[in-house]
């Protein structure tokens, strides 16, 4: 359907405003989607993305820095994503002996399970375009953010 229609807006000032309003309606509406698709086993798209990241590194353990910086949703908040995470056991904290102020984030091996779950479940969204689609998709994002 198209952004117009989406939104009952007949006409967009420039071809561009209307392409920022399609990423961002397009991307809500891709959330929502991811949302739906991990909702059964309550995780987050920033949850999924943290236990993937964990999961990515040696000994599946990672500094809080290190994922702040790798995450795609980059929010401020990440140690409470983390406690969250630790709550529902999927991730345990050691702080550094040498640097109290360093803490170590490792993943738990139902932490690994629900990563692994995760995973899947998210691959099962449907996009909707085919491979030579996305690949131009990317790269006008990727232009878009030069």
């Amino acid at each position: 359907m198209k952004i117009e229609d989406e939104i009952r807006q007949a006409q967009f000032n420039r071809p561009q405003h209307k392409a920022g309003m399609n990423l961002i309606f397009t991307a809500n509406w891709l959330l929502n989607e991811i949302s739906v698709a991990l909702k059964p086993i309550g995780l987050s798209l920033q949850q999924l993305n943290a236990l993937t990241i964990l999961k990515g590194q040696a000994n599946h353990t990672a500094s809080v820095n290190l994922i702040r910086e790798r995450l795609i949703d980059r929010m401020p908040n990440v140690s409470r994503l983390l406690n969250k995470l630790m709550d529902k056991g999927l991730i345990k904290k050691d702080r550094d002996l040498s640097d109290q102020r360093v803490v170590y984030i490792n993943l738990t091996a139902e932490g690994e399970k629900a990563a692994l779950k995760g995973r899947e479940l998210f691959n099962k969204v449907a996009y909707g375009i085919d491979n030579e689609q996305a690949e131009l998709l990317n790269d006008l994002l990727e232009k878009m953010r030069k």
